[in-house]
C-alpha cells in the first residue's frame, strides 16, 4: 500500500550506497523494519532522512522524520523511495 499520490516510486536497490542526508518517501502506510515490528515513526509519515550511508545486512535502514534528526528508526529498505532531486 502506498501513502497516497498516482505516481509509481521505485523502492531502493538493496546495494545503494551514499544514502546519509537523502529524502526519502515512506511507501507503506505503516512502515516497518526487516521483521515486520512498526517502526517508531510518527503515524502517516510520508517523508523521511535516511541516516545510514547503506542498507545493512538485514536489509534496513535508520531514517529519522525532517524535523527531528534524535529520532531514529529502523525501516525496511524496501519501503522507502529516493525523492527525485
Amino acid at each position: 500500500m502506498t501513502t497516497g499520490g498516482t505516481e509509481s516510486r521505485a523502492s531502493i536497490p538493496w546495494d545503494a550506497t551514499g544514502l546519509a542526508g537523502k529524502l526519502a518517501h515512506v511507501l507503506v502506510r505503516v512502515p516497518t523494519d526487516e521483521i515486520d515490528n512498526p517502526a517508531d515513526l510518527p503515524s502517516g509519515i510520508e517523508t523521511v532522512v535516511i541516516a545510514s550511508d547503506e542498507v545493512t545486512p538485514h536489509h534496513t535502514l535508520f531514517v529519522h522524520p525532517p524535523d527531528d534528526p534524535s529520532h531514529l528508526a529502523l525501516v525496511a529498505y524496501d519501503q522507502l523511495s529516493l525523492v527525485e532531486e
